[in-house]
């Protein structure tokens, strides 16, 4: 540390100024990074802090969520519930029964310990509104198995008095003891056949 002060004390003061500027526009950088850090480590502070206090209270209402999912799933016909694949061959074949040709992608799937919600994407290219609304009338009489959750309307244009679809449609599937269908069976144990260690 002696030599540095030396050797600063040693030079000219144009030198000595320029030197301070230096070490000044080095401070400066460091001090606008670790700020940045420091906003960015305390932006997701709060998110998590946010987060955790969401799970605590999802945590804290799980008897009432429970007891609605369970009164939810006495109002549903296991039987008239759609699993993934009868999502996709239904939706294709509502869309065909309508007069539409679409484009799905494949179900994504949430489950739970009653439910499990098949929720897949279809798209529409130059379609007739009118086929889409026989579409979509059709969908709406399969409530509330099956259901709309969200939907794109746009116009086509190359190809005025066309529009371009996109919605995703989900559907619900009891599961176990939920669809009234028998848990299954816990493994037996396995013995070793008498005699043999």
């Amino acid at each position: 540390m002696n030599v540095l002060r030396a050797w600063f004390l040693s030079r000219l003061l144009r030198e000595k100024l320029l030197v301070l500027a230096f070490v000044a526009l080095g401070a400066a950088i460091w001090l606008s990074s670790a700020a940045g850090d420091l906003t960015a480590n305390l932006r997701k502070f709060r998110a998590a802090e946010s987060e955790l206090a969401t799970q605590a209270i999802w945590l804290g209402n799980r008897d009432a969520i429970e007891a609605a999912a369970a009164a939810a799933a006495r109002n549903l016909d296991g039987g008239k519930t759609y699993d993934a694949t009868f999502l996709v061959a239904e939706v294709l074949g509502m869309a065909k029964r309508s007069g539409l040709g679409v484009v799905t992608e494949p179900p994504r799937t949430q489950r739970s310990a009653q439910f499990a919600v098949h929720t897949m994407q279809v798209s529409m290219r130059k379609a007739d509104l009118a086929a889409v609304i026989r579409f979509y009338q059709e969908l709406a009489s399969k409530a509330p198995y099956l259901g709309l959750e969200q939907i794109s309307v746009q116009g086509d244009r190359s190809a005025p008095g066309m529009i371009n679809v996109t919605l995703q449609v989900t559907s619900v599937e009891l599961l176990g003891d939920a669809a009234g269908r028998p848990a299954a069976p816990a493994a037996a144990p396995v013995n070793p056949a008498p005699g043999k260690a």
